[in-house]
């Protein structure tokens, strides 16, 4: 996009010092909007996204915190209130820490749980820090970062699926809120994206097979994700709310 469609807004976006969350803070910057970049531990990534972001022309600045603890979340969000002023725009990306199994459902019990934790601690943490304002103010879009394993038949990590299904419940729940005071909350939901994290998943074999089964023949990048939520961040999607929305060039496995 080359367009300026959230000039005058501040956007924040948790996890943002890589992979998905650093596309959507680029983004973001691209379209006009001052970003806070949150990061957990690496202070140089977070600050290469400040800097591109400040080369577009937009302000920008990184603030580290856990957003899955109360007062690291907290932290972040009174840092980026003294620093670039009301969030209008908060996109949750950040899902906590946490490694990923690949074992049976059943067998994975103590791992799901502490997925759905984390990642309902890292969304609901910054929601309550914000929506005060943006109820105040009567406007802002609330955009999650989920995935379309939630909705698959067959997930292949069904913690992250659980997970993320869980979080898509708290989307369509705060939308109805929230709703009344012209918040608006969505979910973009990318398939199989190429970034640092997923690089142990990239095979070949499964690439091919993914994008034959996809109707654009491509897996979606990161920059594809940033731009939907420039999308759902700005006033051209002002009448829609709850929405779920793939991100994954129309893959038919859900």
């Amino acid at each position: 996009m080359s367009n300026r469609l959230l000039e005058g807004r501040t956007a924040l976006v948790t996890g943002a010092s890589r992979g998905i969350g650093a596309a959507c803070a680029l983004a973001l910057g691209h379209s006009g909007a001052s970003v806070v970049v949150n990061y957990l531990r690496n202070e140089q990534a977070a600050s290469d996204v400040v800097q591109l972001i400040e080369a577009e022309g937009s302000k920008a600045v990184a603030v580290q915190g856990d957003v899955c603890d109360p007062e690291g979340a907290i932290h972040v969000a009174d840092q980026a209130a003294a620093m670039l002023g009301d969030i209008d725009i908060l996109v949750c990306n950040a899902a906590g820490p946490g490694a990923v199994t690949h074992g049976s459902t059943i067998e994975s019990a103590a791992q799901i749980e502490e997925r759905v934790r984390t990642q309902l601690r890292a969304t609901l943490q910054m929601c309550r820090l914000v929506v005060p304002g943006m109820r105040e103010r009567g406007a802002g879009s609330i955009v999650f970062i989920g995935s379309t394993e939630s909705r698959s038949s067959a997930p292949a990590i069904p913690e992250i699926a659980i997970a993320k299904a869980a979080q898509d419940a708290l989307m369509r729940s705060l939308a109805a809120e929230v709703g009344p005071y012209g918040i608006r909350v969505n979910t973009i939901a990318p398939g199989l994206v190429p970034t640092d994290g997923s690089a142990e998943a990239m095979r070949p074999e499964l690439v091919a097979a993914i994008e034959s089964n996809t109707a654009l023949r491509r897996l979606a990048q990161p920059g594809d994700v940033g731009d939907a939520v420039v999308a759902f961040a700005s006033d051209l999607t002002r009448h829609i709310t709850g929405a779920y929305v793939p991100v994954d060039g129309g893959q038919a496995s859900h």
